[in-house]
């Protein structure tokens, strides 16, 4: 895939988490994390506490976000919980969303 291709195809999950968190985002949330390797999109949500109703939130957000995608996009997450640092990111990762802490 060259670069502008790539670039279109990024874009394009991040608008589609976008759209997939509004609204759902609580001032729990601490941070969303975009990643793709081996072409399976990986979404981390960092959580400060474990709130029920935040699980259900983000349980939310990837069936939003898998519904706006073709059948053979592969997706997967990850919930964090905790109020540690958060963790610094490499370049093949894209924060969505991140509080002012």
């Amino acid at each position: 895939m060259n670069a502008e291709a790539e670039l279109k195809t990024w874009n394009f999950q991040v608008l589609m988490l976008v759209q997939a968190m509004l609204g759902a985002v609580t001032p729990n949330f601490r941070m969303v994390v975009l990643s793709c390797e081996d072409d399976v999109w990986l979404i981390r949500f960092y959580l400060e506490e474990n709130i029920e109703d935040d699980i259900d939130e983000v349980e939310d957000i990837i069936c939003q976000y898998t519904a706006y995608q073709d059948s053979n996009l592969k997706c997967k997450s990850e919930i964090l919980v905790g109020n540690e640092d958060l963790p610094s990111l490499s370049e093949a990762e894209r924060v969505v969303y991140r509080r002012k802490e």
